[in-house]
């Protein structure tokens, strides 16, 4: 009579094993990113943690002048657990064949298909770091690198990483202060780098390139600890076993949250391709100010990015007049959000966020608010 033994059959615990050996070798962030596992367990499916802020450069004091306090964790983000899974079904015929190592491959396959979900969502976490995390580049070269570097502030040595394309690479490595990954004296953070320019190392990753949505394609420079990656749970295997088709079918499941622990840590190297017409929804507002005027509310992750700003037209034209690479013209600068501005009875006020030549790469219809 035929024994079923433990060989002939799938091994939940033994497969789970499998899976957490493989699993983060293909998140391409995760050796600058903090996972943190104190939270397994906990209820609650929204968490709130802490983020930390800039808090803005030192101000001249006068003698005996008050010293302004500037609060260092002044902000919480929320970040909702997400479940990851994916499931795969083996059949016995692919299982007792002896061709390969179907179950092997089953793990490396889930273990792929989880980092590869987990990778895209701090992607998207780096996405979102804000406007004042960006410095424009018309070219990516060592130029671009260096001033981009200054949005570190004094905080610039250290580990740090550029996540480039492949054009962007061709880029610098034409350029006289690009050092080839043979030439590096130490060992990178990440072993996938390529060569290093102003202290950055360089590594490829095809998650960087242009959005049509935003008319941006971003390359970022990131200092360790910018990222967190919240572990709700370990990863759940289970397996259901189906008789009637002699087939097994395993489930792999990961409860985790990613979020931007700290935005000072992240730069976004922007080459803008196009001027992005912007959503109502993107937090910039009017609000009434004194009478016949109206005032502007830039959120904090709006402000301009490095060496842009905000202006302003009042006009009764619905249509935007700015132009992708064209200069505007008759335009005022955008005052703070305190400051009134004169609405002279016109209908609309187009925002545009515009570079030191004065061309627009970010436009907003408002409805001015008047007082």
């Amino acid at each position: 009579m035929e024994v079923t033994t433990k060989s002939n059959q799938i091994i939940p615990e033994v497969l789970g094993d499998m899976v957490e050996q493989s699993l983060g070798q293909k998140i391409t962030l995760l050796p600058i990113t903090q996972a943190d596992d104190t939270l397994q367990g906990k209820p609650g499916d929204t968490l709130k943690f802490p983020a930390f802020r800039y808090i803005g450069k030192a101000q001249q004091v006068e003698e005996n002048g008050q010293v302004q306090a500037g609060v260092l964790s002044a902000d919480t983000v929320s970040a909702t657990v997400k479940k990851y899974a994916k499931a795969v079904r083996i059949t016995d015929e692919a299982r007792l064949s002896g061709f390969g190592d179907p179950v092997g491959e089953a793990a490396r396959q889930l273990a792929h298909a989880i980092d590869h979900a987990v990778d895209d969502a701090l992607w998207d976490v780096l996405a979102g770091a804000g406007y004042p995390r960006k410095a424009a580049a018309t070219a990516l070269n060592s130029e671009a690198v260096a001033e981009a570097l200054t949005l570190f502030g004094e905080e610039q040595e250290g580990d740090k990483v550029l996540l480039t394309d492949a054009q962007g690479f061709a880029q610098l490595r034409r350029d006289p202060n690009y050092l080839r990954a043979g030439d590096l004296a130490q060992q990178s953070i990440f072993s996938g780098a390529v060569g290093e320019i102003w202290g950055c190392r360089i590594v490829i990753s095809s998650k960087v390139k242009a959005d049509a949505a935003t008319m941006e394609k971003q390359h970022y420079i990131l200092r360790p600890g910018a990222l967190r990656l919240v572990n709700k749970t370990g990863t759940t295997l289970e397996v259901q076993r189906e008789p009637e088709y002699m087939r097994d079918t395993v489930y792999c499941s990961k409860h985790c949250a990613a979020y931007l622990y700290d935005a000072g840590k992240v730069i976004s190297l922007t080459e803008f391709l196009g001027m992005q017409a912007l959503s109502p929804s993107c937090g910039i507002q009017t609000v009434a100010g004194g009478a016949g005027a109206t005032r502007v509310s830039i959120p904090a992750d709006m402000q301009p990015p490095l060496h842009h700003r905000w202006v302003y037209q009042l006009t009764d034209s619905a249509t935007p007049a700015g132009k992708y690479g064209t200069a505007l013209t008759a335009i005022t600068d955008c005052p703070d959000g305190e400051t009134d501005i004169p609405t002279g009875g016109k209908t609309y006020l187009h925002l545009y966020l515009v570079g030191p030549d004065d061309k627009p790469v970010k436009a907003l219809r408002l409805i001015p608010q008047a007082g």
